[in-house]
């Protein structure tokens, strides 16, 4: 099996990217010139991608605000799920919210998702629930938190 790669995106990926998230309708759908903002934007976002063989098989967003960090979106393509891609790309989101003074991790997930059971084995904790978050279909969130420390990344 050929190892999955994860690098900071560069300008030349976007294109895949947004190919990625647009095939994943589950995913949040920003704009491309959202992601083009995101490269080279240092210690304020990042964009990470997974590579297989040269191939963009998934994404990540981290957005950090002093020392608050939150994992905006994981994107994996449908083929490449369950095979541990989105978990590497969490942890590399979490180690750079780190390495860039990141105290705590937040986000939010559709309450029916199967990546709760990702971020639980990841560390994350509920922390809360916005009712009526999600849209088409209508659904909650569930909020969730990691600590800096909690989880050992190594």
């Amino acid at each position: 099996m050929i190892e999955i790669v994860i690098a900071a995106a560069r300008a030349e990926d976007i294109a895949e990217v947004v190919r990625v998230e647009r095939e994943a309708v589950e995913a949040p759908h920003w704009a491309e010139g959202e992601y083009v903002g995101m490269v080279g934007a240092g210690a304020v976002r990042c964009l990470l991608v997974a590579r297989r063989d040269g191939e963009i098989v998934g994404f990540a967003v981290g957005h950090l605000v002093g020392d608050e960090a939150e994992l905006e979106s994981v994107v994996v393509r449908a083929l490449e799920r369950r095979g541990g891609v989105g978990r590497a790309l969490c942890r590399a989101v979490i180690a750079w919210a780190w390495e860039s003074g990141g105290e705590v991790m937040d986000l939010e997930v559709r309450a029916s998702s199967g990546a709760i059971a990702l971020y639980r084995g990841l560390g994350f904790d509920v922390v809360g629930q916005r009712r009526g978050y999600y849209a088409a279909p209508d659904e909650d969130a569930v909020l969730m938190r990691l600590v800096r420390g909690v989880v050992d990344l190594e």
